[in-house]
């Protein structure tokens, strides 16, 4: 039973909330009686800040869980180190080989991204929503 859950969603027009509840609600049955304590951060849809959020507060507790329930238990701060390394795409800005996704520029971070996706389904059996939608 995992003590974490990391959700994306997106407030509509209307200024409601829209967050997968499947998900959400399946971790709430296994924690009745419990504590939960929510944080929410907006960033603005296509920013650099949203892409950074998105990794580092969805896609890096997402990857751990996987991982976990895989039998191999890394940090966060080690996933991003890993995933990095994995990377087949370009690594080295202004003369430096980028060590985590938050070295990224924007551009590197769109291609990361759209191959984290296909690398969390085919690896870890993850879903990551689509990129663009960040």
């Amino acid at each position: 039973m995992a003590n974490k859950i990391s959700e994306s969603g997106m407030v509509g027009n209307d200024g409601k909330m829209r967050l997968p509840m499947d998900r959400l609600n399946a971790f709430f049955a296994e924690h009745k009686g419990q504590r939960i304590i929510i944080q929410v951060e907006a960033a603005a849809p296509g920013s650099t800040s949203a892409q950074i959020a998105y990794y580092y507060n969805y896609i890096i507790p997402t990857i751990v869980e996987a991982l976990k329930e895989q039998g191999t238990r890394k940090s966060e701060s080690a996933v991003d180190r890993w995933l990095v390394e994995q990377y087949p795409g370009e690594k080295m800005y202004e003369g430096q080989e980028l060590q985590t996704g938050g070295q990224l520029t924007k551009t590197m971070m769109n291609d990361f991204l759209e191959w984290l996706k296909q690398f969390a389904a085919e690896n870890l059996f993850v879903y990551i929503d689509d990129p663009r939608t960040i």
